[in-house]
């Protein structure tokens, strides 16, 4: 069956991946965060970019517990940081937001199955090496939210949403100290370790 409406009215934003794991402590209050992106289209270009906050509680953290921002397109970072990124209140409110600075990595890449037991991802530069660790998947969730329903209360947005049950951060070999919290979007319970694929970020027309 043909949709009424097949084409989306407004101006592409940035299309990609944009998986995610938000750590909080026993008071239930974030102890990190991290967002990786994985971008395919956008008009800084393509390229993938990780943003940490190890350490909230602090401007620049330690080099066990790191604040960084590290990619493959210093372009793609700086308009992801001011367009999308600084709109996320949670993240543009932390202390090391403005304190970031981009630092080129070596390498990045993924391993396992969105649709297995494990999914993880790896980004390394000269001092670092940050695993990604999302397991106990489960099944796959199609979006469709208007802003209002987003965090940056902008943008239109479609993704296939993969939470999982479990989530690490491992910084150079030792996990950050942290649980998986629950969250709830667009009215759906949801945990604080996310898979997002086929995510499209659209600024609707006026």
């Amino acid at each position: 069956m043909p949709l009424d409406n097949p084409i989306m009215p407004g101006r592409v934003d940035w299309t990609g991946e944009n998986p995610g794991i938000l750590l909080k402590d026993d008071h239930d209050n974030f102890s990190a965060m991290a967002l990786f992106f994985r971008v395919s289209w956008s008009p800084a270009g393509q390229g993938q970019l990780l943003l940490l906050y190890s350490d909230l509680q602090s401007t620049h953290g330690s080099p066990s517990r790191p604040n960084v921002l590290i990619g493959d397109n210093v372009e793609l970072s700086d308009y992801l940081m001011q367009n999308f990124i600084g709109k996320l209140g949670a993240f543009r409110d932390a202390k090391p937001y403005k304190h970031l600075k981009y630092q080129p990595a070596f390498s990045i890449r993924s391993s396992g199955d969105p649709i297995s037991h494990r999914y993880s991802e790896t980004i390394s530069n000269s001092d670092l090496v940050i695993e990604l660790v999302w397991e106990d998947l489960e099944n796959p969730r199609m979006l469709e939210l208007v802003p209002e329903q987003t965090g940056t209360k902008e943008h239109v947005m479609t993704t296939l949403l993969v939470p999982a049950k479990k989530g690490k951060i491992i910084v150079n070999g030792y996990p950050l100290a942290g649980k998986i919290g629950s969250r709830v979007q667009a009215g759906m319970e949801t945990t604080t370790a996310f898979l997002y694929f086929s995510e499209t970020w659209v600024i609707p027309e006026e």
